[in-house]
Order: C-alpha cells, then sequence, then structure tokens
C-alpha cells in the first residue's frame, strides 16, 4: 500500500485531531484516565471516535460518547474508494496492509498532538490510552492489539492492563 494516497487523510488528521482530543478530554477532566478509540467499519469507510474513563477497551462497543468529525470519514471514503486494487469486503494480505499503512498515519497524527491538550484538561499524555479497532469484521483483534502497541507508550498499556 502507498502511503502517498493517504497524504491528504493525513494532513488532515494531524492539523483537527487536536481539537477532536481536546474537546473529548474537556469532557473527561476530573478523571484519572481515559481511553480513546478510533472505530471503522469492516471496509475502512470513515472512523468514528468513542471514548470511556472505566478502564475497559474490551467494551468499547458499548460505549455511549462518540464523535464523527467529517475529517475522520469523507477523506478516507474517497481513498477506498480510489482503491480499485484491493477487495474491502474480504480478508486479503492487501486489506491488512492498507490497515497497517491507516494505523501508522493514525499513529503519526496522534504522537502530534501538543502536550498542552493533555495538562490543560488535567491528563498526561500516558494517562490516554489511544487504539483503533474495527466496529465488525475481519480484523477486530488485530487492529486492536497493533494500534494499542503503536500509540502507546509501555507504562500506559501497564496502567490499563492489557496483554498483548
Amino acid at each position: 500500500m502507498d502511503i502517498a494516497k493517504l497524504e491528504e487523510f493525513s494532513k488532515r488528521c494531524s492539523l483537527e485531531l487536536p481539537h477532536e482530543i481536546d474537546k473529548i478530554l474537556n469532557t473527561a477532566k476530573g478523571k484519572n484516565t481515559c481511553a480513546i478509540g478510533f472505530i471503522t467499519t469492516d471496509d475502512f469507510y470513515g472512523f468514528y471516535l468513542t471514548w470511556d474513563c472505566s478502564n475497559n477497551i474490551d467494551q468499547y462497543y458499548d460505549w455511549e460518547n462518540g464523535l464523527e468529525p467529517n475529517f475522520l470519514y469523507q477523506p478516507l471514503v474517497d481513498i477506498v474508494e480510489d482503491c480499485k486494487d484491493i477487495d474491502f469486503l474480504n480478508p486479503s494480505d492487501e486489506k491488512w496492509a492498507f490497515a497497517q499503512v491507516l494505523l501508522s498515519v493514525l499513529e503519526r497524527s496522534i504522537r502530534q498532538i501538543p502536550d498542552e491538550i493533555f495538562l490543560k484538561n488535567g491528563f498526561k499524555r500516558e494517562d490516554i490510552l489511544f487504539f483503533s479497532t474495527m466496529n465488525s469484521g475481519d480484523y477486530i483483534q488485530e487492529m486492536m492489539d497493533t494500534s494499542v502497541k503503536m500509540f502507546n507508550a509501555t507504562k500506559t498499556i501497564e496502567t490499563y492492563k492489557i496483554t498483548l
């Protein structure tokens, strides 16, 4: 998968993600921890953001908090529709490779979130567990495991008692 196809998506994420994370952390003020998930469909038609302060990411599908920012939806839909060589409806090496490249874009955007956003909302960066997965489909656990390792420091993973 050519990461260049995700260049515009990457730029928008880097620009707009800090604002969305700020909104979530402002809502979670006063809590000790907060998990934030980037959830996509089986065919990668966009992401929505969900969060919870319970330390149980295994129940992300029951979380009631959610945001659907356009920068995480339409740019990704356009990319998927342009990738004629990948069958997004069935598991394949190409589909998993796309997922891995997409996770690397999210990782870079998450790491670029200014520390000030965490601090002004009463958190340290390592208090927040970021992850990504599918709401159903082929690579739910693979995306969860890979993203937790990519997006977070070891201390954060230990705080949430996640075994990978």
